[in-house]
């Protein structure tokens, strides 16, 4: 009886004590918090979101994402959904598990901008006295005000190509590289192919005007191309700086409207979306902005300030609209700063994502298509404002240098672990480890040295490169056919000097003509280049070297237009064979300054069709021996060093060359001296949104010479579009030796289109021209050889003007030109249409 109620009692308890522990385990599975933490991203460009509010649905529990877009929030209360909201993006809400920790990757998709939609706040009273004492006080507070300031600086930027398929990643041709993709946040897959960082100490000083960046460290890691060019210039042709005090930021060579503009009101709705209070007393408050409307160059974002000088703490601003944009995908921008001896505000870190696709036509939008992706941040410190000590530069009468240090390229991994302003994350320095492979496949290779022929016009084979491939074939009416092979030695033989050659034969009139040259460059800090070289050629009447005064990065002395070469109005015969033998030095004094010397032995052949006559007999040729001076100025220019190329990037200041020359001409056993001046002036000017190219060139003769060797303006017989050429104009309808040019151009770049319902989402862009020209001729010329009967002197200033649209289909500008005065005696059309090839943002 004991034993069976005993037996019962622990059956009993034991039947609790099982409850008990269900009843606990149950009481543990729903009282376990539940976590969730993660990231929330850009869906479109894979960047970080900041201030998404996140909510645990049917809660009010919720938290803020992070400047990094990094949150973590836990609820005890049980919960299966979580809800994330921006301005900007489309909600969304994602089922989450309970009683456990979810890691989450969020990907927030843009929301195309409705201005029907945007909720703004009733009274912005508020908001627009905060605008009007920020814009009010920008001078005081923007960091660049100030008569003396130094600041170290360290940059990194990376470029790499992302949405790389599976297919294309798994074919024949990086079948054995697939390790070297890597995978993105969102699991896409990208390839590395350039990534630097640079260690600069700049110095400014505004009375008298000095300005000095020096190289501290420089490290480049970058696919064939990239790796190989020396970039300079006021810091570095790659750097973009961005202040948003200013009305206009460029970049890209575009200018989109800050949200501190002046007339931001204008471009840009704001409301006053939050205030917190310091613990200094001051407020912050966080301001967030929207376009007006579609079609301007503008962003949408925040920014915050304090009510202390109310300068800007914080900005950020994703691009709204890129449909008038090409090839620009996204672009993201974001400042900070930072108050210098807590009260001065200067500049602390600036970032720039942007992603580029370089297909024209996307014919699948389902499917992303290969882009470039370009990022750029800056950090800055060591600030030190209003200074005493002047700025020294190497040369005393230069106003701004670049150096680089000897040893700048040499740092090792302790230096760089040391100075870095910022710690490498993991995906960059997988890409540095990883850019040296890359350059090594195949593929690769080839697309490089594709891209190096399109900049350098040689293609390389190792230790010689071939071409120029604008020489490789030619039609004109004295040659025929010409065929044209050359090469010159690469950096593989040597980095110091050059030897360049070819030859050439034209099937009409069975000539073979060529070219040869050596050069050496020395060791300096600033350009050093001396050069020796024969050509043996057939020259347009008008073509020579002043012209690449305008068309500086041009591979010939004209411009390149797909467009003219395949449509022509005339068979091209105002040609003559040129022998000249040239010796030149080119001495860089500074950054902006710059001298060439050159010594010519030149020989004109009497041209076949406008030969050289003199009183009805043929004049052989006439030959002269020139000594010549050439200074360039320029101004906080960018440029690419390419050991004998230089390749021009961009200033927004004018560039001017002045040249003085003088020699002996030969003819018919006779001989006397002469003299040239001749001067050019360009610019590139951005006027808000809109953009003005003007350029002028004149110059004076003294002296006698043939007609071939004073200024014959350049025509164009073709269909082609050209910027420095009279469209309208014949060849040899004017030759001067007193003369003045000018062109202008005025992009309005969309600004009336992008307004218009029907043509705004085209991406069309209005263009409008003028070029005009006056000159003289002395009639003592002819004393050398008559004129042709197709050369009337005429003091009467010569005037085309013209209207078009450019950027159809992304390629092509097409523009209406009228010759206004005066009227052709050639039979040159007094209006026509002409086209160009071109490829711009």
């Amino acid at each position: 009886m004991y034993s069976k109620l005993n037996s019962d009692v622990l059956c009993s308890e034991s039947k609790v004590f099982l409850i008990l522990i269900f009843f606990l385990v149950a009481l543990k599975s729903f009282s376990q918090p539940t976590r969730v933490s993660g990231k929330v991203i850009d869906q479109e460009t894979g960047q970080p979101v900041s201030y998404v509010n996140i909510l645990f649905k049917n809660t009010r529990i919720g938290a803020l994402s992070d400047s990094l877009g990094l949150f973590t929030l836990t609820s005890q209360k049980k919960v299966d959904s979580l809800s994330f909201s921006n301005v900007g993006y489309l909600s969304k809400t994602i089922k989450i598990q309970a009683g456990i920790t979810n890691d989450l990757v969020v990907r927030l998709k843009p929301e195309p901008i409705k201005l029907s939609e945007i909720q703004v706040m009733p009274d912005d009273g508020p908001v627009r006295r905060m605008l009007k004492i920020m814009v009010d006080r920008k001078k005081l507070n923007n960091p660049v005000k100030y008569d003396r300031y130094s600041y170290r600086k360290y940059t990194k930027w990376e470029y790499h190509l992302q949405n790389v398929g599976e297919k294309l990643i798994k074919s024949k041709l990086f079948r054995n590289d697939q390790s070297l993709f890597k995978s993105d946040s969102d699991s896409t897959k990208y390839l590395p192919v350039y990534f630097s960082e640079q260690l600069v100490f700049n110095e400014f000083q505004r009375n008298p005007l000095k300005q000095k960046s020096t190289v501290l460290a420089d490290k480049t890691s970058g696919v064939g191309v990239l790796d190989d060019y020396e970039i300079s210039g006021y810091t570095s042709a790659l750097d973009i700086e961005v202040n948003f005090y200013d009305n206009y930021i460029n970049l890209f060579l575009q200018n989109f409207v800050s949200p501190l503009a002046d007339n931001g009101w204008f471009y840009y709705k704001y409301f006053l979306a939050d205030s917190i209070l310091l613990p200094n007393g001051f407020k912050e408050y966080r301001i967030e902005y929207f376009p007006r409307r579609t079609g301007d160059k503008v962003f949408k974002g925040y920014f915050t300030t304090e009510s202390r000088n109310y300068s800007l703490v914080e900005l950020e601003g994703t691009l709204t609209t890129t449909s008038n944009l090409n090839f620009l995908k996204t672009m993201r921008l974001k400042g900070n700063y930072q108050l210098v001896k807590d009260s001065i505000p200067f500049f602390r870190r600036n970032q720039i994502n942007a992603i580029f696709n370089y297909v024209p036509l996307n014919n699948n939008p389902s499917k992303k298509p290969i882009s470039l992706f370009f990022n750029q941040s800056a950090v800055i410190d060591s600030v030190s404002v209003s200074q005493s000590e002047d700025v020294k530069l190497n040369a005393n009468s230069g106003r701004y240098e670049t150096i680089k240090l000897p040893d700048a390229t040499e740092r090792d991994k302790n230096y760089w672990d040391n100075h870095r302003l910022e710690e490498l994350d993991e995906r960059e320095v997988l890409i540095s480890a990883t850019i040296d492979s890359v350059s090594n496949i195949k593929v690769i290779r080839f697309a490089d040295n594709l891209s190096r022929m399109a900049m350098t016009g040689y293609y390389d084979l190792g230790k010689w490169e071939f071409g120029p491939y604008t020489n490789v074939i030619n039609t004109n009416k004295v040659e025929g056919l010409h065929v044209f092979a050359g090469a010159r030695t690469s950096s593989e033989i040597s980095t110091r000097y050059m030897l360049w050659g070819g030859l050439g034969y034209g099937f009409r009139n069975k000539k073979i003509n060529g070219i040869a040259g050596f050069g050496y460059k020395f060791p300096t800090i600033h350009r050093q280049l001396m050069k020796v070289s024969y050509d043996d050629k057939i020259v347009r009447a008008g073509e020579n070297e002043k012209i690449l005064f305008l068309y500086e990065n041009s591979l010939s002395p004209t411009e390149n237009n797909i467009v003219s070469q395949i449509f022509k109005r005339n068979e091209l015969d105002e040609l003559f064979r040129e022998k000249k033998l040239a010796a030149s030095w080119e001495y860089e004094w500074h950054p902006g300054l710059m001298n060439k010397l050159s010594a010519n032995y030149t020989r004109h052949y009497s041209p076949e069709f406008y030969p050289y006559l003199k009183n009805g007999s043929l004049i052989g040729h006439v030959s002269a021996v020139e000594l010549s001076l050439d200074t360039r100025f320029s101004w906080q220019e960018k440029v690419i060093d390419d050991k004998f190329l230089r390749i021009y990037m961009a200033t927004d200041y004018p560039i001017i060359h002045f040249a003085v020359g003088g020699g002996k001409v030969f003819y018919s056993g006779n001989e006397n001296f002469y003299g040239r001046v001749f001067a050019t002036m360009e610019q590139y000017l951005r006027l808000g949104q809109t953009a003005v190219n003007y350029a002028l060139e004149g110059g004076i003769y003294f002296g006698k010479l043939p007609y071939t060797m004073l200024d014959i303006p350049r025509g164009n017989e073709t269909f082609g579009y050209y910027s420095y050429d009279f469209n309208m104009l014949n060849f040899m309808e004017y030759v001067h030796d007193k003369y003045l040019h000018a062109y202008l151009e005025y992009h309005l770049n969309g600004f009336v289109f992008n307004r218009l319902p029907m043509l705004k989402r085209i991406g069309l862009r209005e263009v409008f021209s003028a070029k005009t020209m006056i000159g003289t001729l002395s009639d003592k010329h002819q004393e050398i050889v008559d004129f042709p009967v197709t050369i009337i002197p005429s003091s009467n200033p010569y005037l085309e003007v013209g209207a078009g649209v450019e950027n159809i289909f992304r390629l092509f500008r097409v523009e209406a030109v009228w010759r206004v005065t005066p009227k052709s005696i050639l039979g040159a059309p007094s209006f026509g249409l002409r086209a160009k090839f071109e490829i711009k943002l």
